[in-house]
């Protein structure tokens, strides 16, 4: 599934493009993939004619907001693409589920061969709308995403952004000490922290030097701000090498080009290979039933 890097990549791409086009049309020939709404009628209607104001994201969500004041919003799922095309003309590649038809002359488009991925309008809650923004995300000192959350309320209930939420190691610290489950469960909790899934909790681990099932409430202060760096960097860093693309190369950027980071993981996909610290195997077990990649000598 792409996570926050993967996501990020995509929105710098539509942002350069997409900001100030018109959607002209909408058409979308598999009604899942706009499953909020009561059809697929109702989904064109709201995003027909409308123009892009911004492109943010937040968690692994893209949201593009509309300039109705409502906001689309994609999520990309296990398999999901969103490809930018000069016209109808140029080849559509198969599952395309959605065609944008944007003014000046250009398409996006959704493609996704595993169906898990899906588009809805938002609207603005109303003045009296009550709004319970997720407690992990309150914790926040700055930034942007609890204006999104606020904006859109389907995303309120996320945690804690890496990137769209300012948060030093001392809020990590309050959420880690108040949880007592292992510590990959707590990174992948979309509630908790928005954004990081299987690849990246163990990339960030790994750089931590912390073993995937420590109880998250037993890390020292030491451990704790090692956690915060990590994160910080390992996400940062994949976004410049344009996230991971895996064998299966469903990932890949609005051109189509895949990403690169992939070549630079530390454990993620590389069992009994030697650890590039230590030289011991790269051991992989299954963990709330994903693959689970660590080095059992670097990571305490």
């Amino acid at each position: 599934m792409p996570e926050l890097p993967e996501v990020e990549t995509v929105r710098v791409a539509l942002g350069r493009d997409l900001v100030g086009k018109k959607i002209k049309s909408v058409h979308v020939t598999n009604g899942r993939v706009v499953r909020r709404h009561a059809s697929v009628k109702d989904f064109r209607a709201l995003a027909e004619g409308r123009s892009v104001r911004g492109v943010a994201r937040l968690g692994k969500y893209l949201v593009l907001g509309l300039d109705s004041g409502a906001h689309l919003i994609i999520h990309l799922g296990m398999s999901g693409q969103l490809l930018r095309a000069k016209g109808p003309k140029d080849p559509k590649p198969k599952h395309t589920h959605a065609v944008f038809s944007l003014s000046p002359a250009s398409e996006l488009r959704f493609v996704d061969p595993r169906t898990f991925g899906e588009m809805f309008v938002s609207l603005p809650p109303g003045e009296d709308a009550t709004l319970e923004v997720s407690k992990f995300a309150r914790l926040s000192i700055g930034g942007d995403g609890l204006a999104l959350r606020r904006a859109v309320p389907e995303l309120a209930h996320l945690g804690l952004d890496p990137l769209e939420d300012q948060f030093g190691w001392d809020r990590l610290a309050v959420i880690l000490r108040s949880r007592t489950t292992a510590l990959k469960a707590v990174l992948t909790d979309q509630d908790i922290i928005c954004g990081i899934g299987n690849i990246y909790s163990d990339e960030i681990l790994f750089d931590a030097g912390l073993r995937y099932d420590r109880a998250a409430d037993s890390l020292s202060t030491i451990e704790i701000r090692r956690l915060h760096r990590a994160i910080g960097e390992i996400l940062s860093e994949a976004i410049k090498h344009g996230g991971s693309t895996l064998s299966d190369e469903q990932f890949v950027d609005p051109d189509g080009h895949p990403g690169r980071f992939q070549e630079l993981h530390q454990v993620y996909g590389r069992e009994g290979l030697p650890c590039y610290q230590c030289r011991r195997p790269i051991e992989r077990v299954t963990f709330h039933q994903r693959s689970t990649y660590y080095c059992a000598n670097c990571q305490s």
